[in-house]
């Protein structure tokens, strides 16, 4: 699934809210005739405001109803910011989440070359890149980024870079990738990992930008993972630049689904 989370308060059901998982039930139960919510499990949850181009679900259609004839229906029936971008029958003891062994998110900032402070620079964003990008400055030192994005791959405590967790979740985690692309007018941060922590991407993100602006020095990023405290972190960048790309399975349901280009 595909879709712009703008209006959405996330992916998970939540009492007296408009979520995406929310509308995807109610369409499929009215789809296939249940009367009721047809229950969904989602590679995992997007905060509010958080899109997705490569969100990967799951459910049971004990009708079968033909793929094509599903497809057609729930791109009819569903709201245009969120799109069905491909159905396929899964194995029965596949899991959307528990089966996902990478995921990758894509944070997109545009680089402004206005003058005066921040509030120029926020106002400076193209409308049509408004609502998928968040403004920095053009003389963002990409090169600091990257060395910074080097300290952190691997096995971590992300605690410092992450909300509060449930006392029963553990914080350590395994990131593969941090990549910094740079175009002409924007950066995109691309982050590969087994998974992540509550608003762990968005904190990650803005630990680049500030590196990139010359408020931190990649050498301390070490420490300050290394002392597993909230406080060092920035203030996490705002939502709406923030992408679900891609969910990653072995084997892949989908066939080997196309990869899209990152910088296109």
């Amino acid at each position: 699934m595909a879709y712009d989370g703008a209006r959405f308060s996330g992916w998970a059901v939540q009492p007296e809210q408009l979520t995406v998982q929310g509308v995807l039930e109610e369409s499929l139960g009215e789809i296939l005739g249940r009367g009721e919510p047809v229950p969904v499990w989602g590679s995992g949850r997007t905060d509010a405001g958080v899109h997705a181009l490569g969100q990967v679900l799951h459910f049971d259609d004990p009708s079968q109803l033909p793929l094509v004839r599903l497809g057609g229906a729930l791109a009819g029936v569903l709201p245009v910011d969120i799109r069905p971008v491909s159905l396929v029958p899964a194995e029965a003891d596949f899991h959307a989440r528990h089966a996902a062994v990478r995921k990758t998110y894509v944070y997109q900032l545009y680089l402004s070359r206005a003058s005066g402070g921040m509030r120029s620079v926020q106002r400076s964003v193209p409308p049509h890149l408004r609502g998928t990008h968040v403004a920095v400055p053009a003389s963002l030192d990409v090169g600091a980024m990257r060395r910074a994005a080097r300290e952190l791959v691997g096995r971590h405590d992300f605690t410092t870079l992450s909300k509060v967790m449930p006392e029963n979740r553990g914080t350590v985690r395994s990131v593969q990738s941090v990549r910094v692309l740079s175009s002409r007018h924007a950066v995109r941060l691309v982050v590969t990992g087994e998974g992540f922590l509550y608003g762990m991407v968005r904190l990650l993100s803005a630990l680049l930008v500030d590196v990139g602006l010359g408020g931190l020095h990649p050498d301390s990023i070490p420490e300050m993972l290394a002392a597993a405290d909230r406080s060092l972190a920035p203030a996490s960048l705002p939502a709406h630049a923030l992408f679900l790309w891609r969910v990653d399975y072995e084997p892949d349901p989908r066939g080997g689904a196309r990869r899209r280009g990152l910088l296109s």
